[in-house]
């Protein structure tokens, strides 16, 4: 087994303090050096727009400046992360998704039209998911959820019902994505809500997540995507993998400290080379919590 010592972590830490957004270096500060939910906040507020919403790359994949519910999905996990909120905030953001529901749709476009007149990676094309109704709708519904005091009870219920519904009877159970957007919502229903798509769920899962590494080809989900602390509910199911997978993501840091993502965008060059380093302190931030909550930080 092993350990992600003391010089590989100086190195992580290294390079989120120099090369990472000031949103990633500022939550790394709150996680592991006892840093200022505030200074956190302050930062999430910089990707906020007037309607409320959230862009300016905020997913580093589209560079638009204008509002999606992609974006803003984002800025719910990062105040979920957060021990402390910004009311303003959040009223902003939860006003922007109730202006721009689609009651036809019972749901949300993952991204605006007008992100086709900026960079972005090549499957960010307007209208993408629209086949999976699920990303990012049912996250969000999990978000409404943690905020349904603030939001009519009717609607909540309205879109939470949907979620449900689309996975029992209408999604392929196909699309790694949507099925992360589903763990998130899993997360915050009740044990009766739960248990109606647990059966799908974890047909989603079978689906989408290669175990073995062996069945590991190109850009496909893993179990460390989907459980980050044995406090999983579904760490058991992949108990067997889950230390080797442990020892791979420890070799796989980069000589700069930092974990690289295994996709590009394969146009806009220059831009991707910007957002690929954002995606560097994203995911090397996301792999320091996952080391830790396993005990292999030294």
């Amino acid at each position: 087994m092993l350990t992600f010592n003391t010089e590989a972590y100086e190195k992580a830490r290294a390079f989120l303090k120099s090369e990472a957004r000031p949103l990633e270096r500022a939550m790394f500060e709150y996680e592991f050096e006892n840093g200022s939910a505030r200074r956190v906040l302050e930062e999430l507020k910089t990707f906020q727009n007037e309607d409320g919403g959230f862009g300016h790359g905020l997913e580093p994949d589209v560079r638009c400046s204008e509002s999606s519910a992609l974006a803003t999905t984002i800025a719910f996990q990062t105040l979920s992360e957060l021990n402390e909120t910004d009311p303003d905030l959040v009223d902003k953001a939860l006003n922007y998704l109730e202006r721009t529901y689609q009651s036809e749709q019972k749901g949300w476009e993952i991204i605006p039209q007008a992100a086709e007149e900026s960079p972005r990676a090549f499957w960010w094309e307007y209208g993408a998911f629209n086949d999976h109704w699920g990303n990012p709708n049912a996250e969000i519904a999990g978000y409404l959820i943690d905020y349904r005091t603030k939001l009519s009870d009717e609607w909540v219920n309205t879109v939470v019902d949907e979620a449900i519904r689309y996975l029992q009877e209408t999604s392929d159970l196909a699309e790694m994505h949507e099925m992360l957007c589903y763990i998130r919502l899993a997360d915050r229903l009740t044990k009766v809500q739960y248990q109606q798509l647990e059966a799908k769920l974890d047909q989603f899962i079978s689906n989408c997540v290669a175990a073995n590494p062996e069945e590991r080809e190109g850009y496909c989900a893993v179990p460390l995507q989907i459980l980050q602390s044995p406090n999983s509910r579904y760490y058991e199911r992949f108990s067997t993998y889950i230390p080797s997978d442990l020892d791979t993501l420890i070799e796989q840091q980069g000589e700069d400290g930092a974990w690289a993502p295994n996709w590009a965008w394969g146009r806009f060059e220059e831009q991707w080379q910007l957002a690929k380093t954002e995606w560097k302190g994203v995911i090397t931030l996301n792999n320091l919590r996952v080391l830790r909550s396993f005990e292999r930080l030294k």
